[in-house]
């Protein structure tokens, strides 16, 4: 069984960047490193982003 049948929900572009965006947050607030939610959720965007004009096409929602 490949990664994306296991967890076809990753495939949402949305749902994605929110997965990651509070794993991120979560992990550096732990860390104690002050970052706004806003901030991470910007930088994320654009790692989706540049993946996407990279040619990674795993979403199945490309609309965020």
């Amino acid at each position: 069984m490949k990664f994306y049948d296991k967890y076809p929900k990753l495939k949402d572009k949305s749902f994605l960047a929110q997965v990651l965006t509070n794993t991120v947050f979560s992990t550096m607030s732990l860390e104690n490193q002050q970052v706004s939610m806003l901030k991470v959720e910007e930088i994320v965007l654009s790692l989706l982003k540049e993946q996407e004009l990279k040619g990674a096409q795993f979403f199945s929602n490309q609309s965020l």
